[in-house]
């Protein structure tokens, strides 16, 4: 982070200050809605805030203090009668807050409090087939806008994602099949309606027809609770049931769609601050626990990874 008061930038004290929801010049909100840098530096500084604040909401009340035994009384000290009282315990609940935002500002900025510079942190695997992309895997936390936290067993790691950023969601759920949308059908068919073990919504997925299943393609139309009706390019219209076995793949997905909690990969170039850049996210299909689904490309292109991406949404 550049807190040189000749830098174009924001500096860290107006970055806090406004995620502290203080009031801040005008001159700051100006250059917020003017530069994109610092509105993603100020949603990193919003993330710490939210967790800080979180911590406080969640300290419970200390512990009612005994009445003291009747005898003389012990010298008042500097926190009321006894030396004893309501301030230690609140002055630990605070000095535990600040221990929390010293380690969340070292997970999201990269460095340690007092300026070091941490060496260790979460994991991030190198992706086989490009050396300048890596891959993290997690869980999907918090999200403000474009700006995610994935949690992993080490540590979170923050990642920007842009319009540019490929988005895919496999086990979504049957609400996101809406009428309208281009999805392929996969499952046995029985009396001209197909059962569907696998949908995938969005057009981009190519489902392989396994044996005793079909695949059908077209356009989603009377989406309902227990299924919805494909209509196929030559105007037939194929009825589709559906049930909870039934699994939803959405390529391409928008940041809505991620759903927080469940397993997340994303692929994409680290930055000085530890950030990634997301050139990828998506949330595979479920896994056996401790399997490690790696993402493998051709080469270090958008479109290598486009599709590495469809390959692993294809067979969820």
């Amino acid at each position: 982070m550049n807190t040189d008061t000749r830098s174009p930038h924001l500096d860290l004290a107006d970055l806090i200050a406004e995620a502290a929801g203080r009031t801040v010049a005008a001159r700051t909100t100006e250059h917020l809605a003017s530069c994109a840098q610092c509105r993603a530096e100020a949603s990193r500084w919003n993330l710490v805030a939210d967790g800080v604040r979180g911590l406080a909401a969640a300290m419970p009340e200390p512990p009612a203090q005994p009445r003291e035994p009747a005898g003389p009384r012990r010298p008042d000290g500097p926190h009321g009668p006894g030396g004893l009282g309501r301030r230690p315990v609140l002055a630990v609940g605070a000095a535990a807050a600040v221990v929390l935002l010293g380690g969340i500002v070292a997970a999201l900025s990269g460095h340690a409090p007092g300026g070091a510079v941490t060496s260790g942190g979460p994991a991030l695997t190198s992706v086989t087939g490009c050396t300048t992309l890596v891959q993290v895997s997690g869980t999907l936390g918090q999200r403000s806008g474009g700006v995610l936290v994935i949690e992993t067993a080490s540590g979170t790691v923050l990642v920007n994602t842009t319009s540019a950023t490929r988005l895919a969601v496999s086990r979504a759920p049957l609400g996101d099949i809406t009428d309208g949308a281009s999805v392929v059908v996969a499952g046995p068919s029985s009396g001209g309606t197909v059962a569907a073990e696998r949908v995938a919504v969005g057009g981009e997925a190519s489902l392989a027809a396994l044996p005793g299943t079909v695949v059908t393609q077209g356009t989603v139309a009377d989406a309902g609770p227990g299924g919805f009706t494909v209509v196929t390019a030559t105007g037939a219209r194929v009825p589709v049931t559906t049930s909870s076995a039934t699994s939803v793949t959405v390529l391409p997905a928008s940041l809505g769609q991620l759903r927080a909690g469940v397993p997340t990969i994303v692929v994409g170039q680290p930055g000085p601050d530890r950030a990634l850049s997301a050139v990828a996210v998506f949330q595979p299909p479920v896994t056996p626990p401790g399997a490690h689904v790696s993402v493998t490309v051709g080469d270090c292109s958008p479109a290598s990874v486009d599709r590495a991406i469809t390959a692993l949404a294809s067979a969820g």
